[in-house]
């Protein structure tokens, strides 16, 4: 479908408008954006009708009311049973599909081949905060997929926050860098909850335990990421900082240190049988940083 000429506003639709749709499609309610939203629910459309955005009647009625079709639903498997209709999917021909559904980058591939079977332009995405950040300078979003087609749309992209990135080419690049932070998160937020369940055992408030956590970050967690970032990046695990064999034990340690006090174990045991697999793997004698090549070789076959 050809780019709208400089004088004539961009026509968006936002399928999708729960508490991040909706959001979405409030940044891009603009003098230079025409809106067009749908929703499941009608009702939800309401507050955007009364900020300017046009409410179709229908998703096939959505579609073909805009050049940009952005998805924001709960899962790709919602998303699939939508547009994968005959009365939808036979309207997406040049069109430009940002798909902000929550998946997996396997789900991102197959909506890309999906996409290309219907002459689709397909850009996968991931918003990497929560909705009331949307249209500000903080929001970080991602975003793969063919990079020209990435670029042609950053301006008007960019509403949402300046801070748009393009992942790379493999469509399932933004749902990867998605999944991997939430890892990262989800890690680190529950061992602090674990470190300050353990502490609290003992006595120590959660106020003195968070100051010694946060002391840390800067002398110990945040440089051993950083070293373990370079080692990942030259496959090259030396053992010159600790090796594996030593948090064995000190894993072990942290297991027998929550079940003496009462404290839930299941996250220190994971951890602790994660280290034991790189042991037992021949890693003992190599850093920290090693264990990705046991995590890794779970899902790749070389």
């Amino acid at each position: 479908m050809e780019e709208p000429a400089n004088d004539e506003p961009r026509r968006i639709s936002v399928i999708g408008l729960g508490n991040m749709g909706s959001a979405l499609a409030k940044a891009f309610i603009m003098p230079e954006n025409q809106v067009t939203v749908w929703n499941r629910t009608a009702s939800k459309a309401q507050p955007l009708a009364k900020l300017g955005a046009h409410v179709a009647g229908s998703l096939p009625d959505a579609v073909a009311a805009s050049d940009v079709i952005v998805v924001c639903l709960p899962s790709y498997a919602v998303s699939d049973s939508l547009f994968h209709a005959t009365e939808v999917s036979g309207l997406m021909g040049g069109r430009t599909l940002i798909q902000l559904s929550t998946g997996t980058p396997k789900e991102a591939i197959d909506g890309d081949e999906w996409a290309s079977q219907h002459r689709v332009n397909y850009l996968d995405g991931a918003i990497m905060d929560v909705p009331e950040r949307v249209g500000t300078s903080d929001l970080i979003h991602f975003y793969s997929g063919r990079k020209e087609v990435f670029e042609s749309h950053k301006p008007w992209i960019d509403h949402l926050g300046v801070n748009s990135h393009f992942a790379g080419e493999n469509p399932g690049s933004a749902s990867a860098l998605d999944c991997g932070i939430l890892s990262f998160g989800f890690g680190s937020w529950l061992s602090f909850i674990h470190g300050a369940a353990l502490c609290e055992s003992v006595g120590i408030p959660p106020e003195q335990f968070s100051s010694a956590t946060f002391e840390s970050l800067n002398r110990l967690v945040l440089p051993t990421l950083h070293s373990v970032s370079e080692m990942i990046g030259r496959r090259d695990y030396p053992g010159s900082i600790a090796k594996i064999k030593q948090y064995v034990t000190a894993s072990d340690t942290l297991v027998r240190s929550s079940e003496e006090s009462g404290v839930d174990s299941r996250l220190p045991a994971t951890i602790a049988d994660i280290f034991r697999t790189a042991l037992n793997a021949n890693y003992g004698e190599n850093d920290l940083a090693a264990v990705f090549e046991v995590l890794r070789t779970q899902a790749t076959s070389e």
